[in-house]
């Protein structure tokens, strides 16, 4: 599912409502009232137990999506200073070395912030920042420490290398795969039936009787709407930010007290 924010909600929670009166008027013209009120109390019965079940995994599947946002934020900060890390203690290497790998980690943030986050709105990775991102890895390829210093900084830089390609894959992969399929097709059945259920209920008011259901309708919709905000952390209204890299960008380029970026204020080159 391609997550667009705003109208996504809007049309849970709109299309729910919607759904929901229409199945008042349905339930009305199928059923006589005689017949609804002689199942009225296995009706109630039946909906304290669809209900709860119904409400117990919407819950779960909300507080998961809130779990995976916070872990995709979690792991673009630990991606971000895992090169910040690596571009500081190059500092530490003989010039040729050092000049390589700290201009691949400048060309890698750049291309992240400029290229690749746009992309994972729409569930893609692009391809030059992985370029690049397994070029910072290689970059240190055939570089045999000579000194105490940079016999105590190499491995460290490898480690922090290996950490930023497996961050990178986690970042990748949770913008690829949002909440599955099979998960909504739970969620939009089970709302659909709980209505189903408070809309056998027969009052003499149908405007009354509507109004209740809308709200049923309501509540299922506004917790889909979590879901959907949630779920897709790269996509939507709600995102993850790409601060910690455009942080990254003002440190390699020496501008350590300038203020922050704006979210959608494009690194100087």
């Amino acid at each position: 599912m391609e997550f667009h924010g705003f109208t996504t909600g809007l049309a849970i929670i709109a299309g729910g409502i919607l759904a929901a009166i229409c199945l008042v008027g349905l339930v009305r013209r199928t059923f006589h009232t005689e017949i609804l009120q002689q199942a009225h109390d296995i009706t109630g019965n039946l909906l304290s137990v669809v209900g709860t079940l119904y409400a117990v995994l919407l819950g779960l599947i909300v507080v998961d999506s809130l779990v995976h946002f916070e872990e995709a934020v979690d792991v673009v900060q630990k991606e971000s200073n895992a090169l910040a890390d690596i571009f500081l203690l190059a500092g530490r290497l003989p010039a040729a070395p050092r000049e390589r790998v700290q201009e691949t980690c400048k060309a890698y943030a750049h291309k992240v912030v400029e290229d690749e986050w746009p992309q994972m709105a729409r569930a893609r990775a692009s391809q030059e920042a992985r370029r690049l991102a397994f070029e910072l890895v290689k970059s240190l390829d055939g570089f045999e420490p000579a000194t105490e210093s940079e016999k105590a900084v190499f491995p460290m830089l490898l480690e922090q290398m290996r950490e930023l390609w497996d961050y990178r894959r986690e970042r990748i992969g949770t913008a690829q795969f949002g909440v599955p399929a099979v998960e909504w097709f739970v969620l939009i059945v089970g709302g659909a039936v709980t209505v189903l259920f408070a809309g056998l209920f027969r009052t003499q008011s149908v405007g009354l009787q509507r109004f209740l259901t809308a709200l049923a309708a309501l509540l299922i919709g506004l917790n889909l709407y979590l879901v959907s905000l949630f779920g897709y952390p790269f996509a939507g209204e709600l995102t993850v930010s790409s601060r910690p890299f455009q942080v990254d960008i003002m440190i390699f380029e020496g501008r350590h007290d300038g203020g922050p970026l704006q979210e959608h204020e494009s690194p100087a080159p």
